[in-house]
């Protein structure tokens, strides 16, 4: 048998569940100095129609957001969404949908997510990363909708250097 799941990924949360309309939410950075990939995940209730979801993603050389810049990571392949009206129709749903985007970019907006709850996920591989010049940590950030909408997000950092037992997994939020 393999190892635990837990041996194999880090989770940090990254966002409350909070109303995205209290203004732009900068999210957390993690640090994928030990961690080859990241899914970036947002889950999001209900809101209004035209009040939509945009995320943006960033790079730094360090987990306190040094030398902060945009990272173009954001294209087809790498953007899944589960997105229904209510959360019994997102529960329902079994596979991902991939969205297009055909150039990477460091934003992603879904111009119907206003009135939709829905389950956005971003992969972001470690070599995305302007590594050559010292970036190993990223960031998501939220922008304000317009309208009342809950939202939460989580980190699950993928691929450890080093598989280990979980309470001894290298801290994703320390440089």
């Amino acid at each position: 048998m393999g190892a635990k799941l837990l041996e194999r990924l880090q989770i940090q949360p990254v966002m409350a569940p909070v109303d995205l309309n209290d203004g732009a939410t900068t999210g957390a950075y993690v640090s994928l100095k030990n961690y080859e990939s990241c899914l970036c995940v947002l889950v999001c209730g209900d809101g209004t129609a035209g009040s939509d979801l945009s995320i943006s993603m960033y790079q730094a050389t360090a987990v306190a957001g040094t030398g902060a810049k945009v990272l173009n990571c954001l294209e087809t392949g790498r953007i899944y969404v589960k997105t229904a009206g209510t959360w019994a129709l997102v529960a329902a749903i079994g596979q991902w949908t991939e969205e297009t985007q055909a150039t990477a970019d460091e934003t992603y907006t879904d111009t119907d997510s206003g009135e939709e709850v829905q389950i956005w996920a971003f992969e972001v591989k470690a070599s995305d990363l302007d590594v050559t010049n010292g970036f190993d940590c990223i960031r998501m950030d939220i922008a304000d909708p317009g309208a009342a909408k809950l939202g939460a997000a989580l980190y699950i950092l993928g691929d450890p250097v080093t598989e280990i037992d979980p309470p001894l997994m290298p801290s994703a939020i320390a440089d």
